[in-house]
């Protein structure tokens, strides 16, 4: 999958989502910074179980989603701020790279889009 398919889709499902007309940059934030919080709190229960620590535990394919659903997140604050994450995290990628003066970049040609 790449970025601009998850972006398409969010664009579409949006349209049916009831309620999304209300869903503005501040809410995407909030929304994102709590999906965030959901794989800390998902990793921390994978750990625990790995570790044998007593508590609620989750599995490897809980982490996963929770993951999913940041990056799901991620993408509709983007959009709604007009920002191509593909294009942003290529930059990043590449910029980090030089900077560490590391070969491996991201082809702007195959880009993650």
């Amino acid at each position: 999958m790449k970025f601009s398919d998850l972006r398409q889709a969010n664009i579409t499902r949006q349209k049916e989502w009831p309620g999304n007309d209300q869903a503005d940059i501040a809410f995407r934030g909030l929304e994102v910074a709590g999906e965030f919080g959901e794989v800390a709190e998902a990793l921390k229960k994978y750990l625990r179980g790995t570790r044998g620590i007593k508590g609620s535990t989750a599995e490897l394919q809980d982490v996963a989603n929770e993951m999913a659903d940041a990056i799901i997140a991620l993408d509709l604050l983007a959009d709604q701020m007009g920002i191509d994450l593909g294009a942003a995290v290529t930059r990043k990628f590449n910029a980090t790279s030089k900077k560490y003066g590391l070969e491996t970049q991201i082809d702007d040609a195959k880009s993650v889009d």
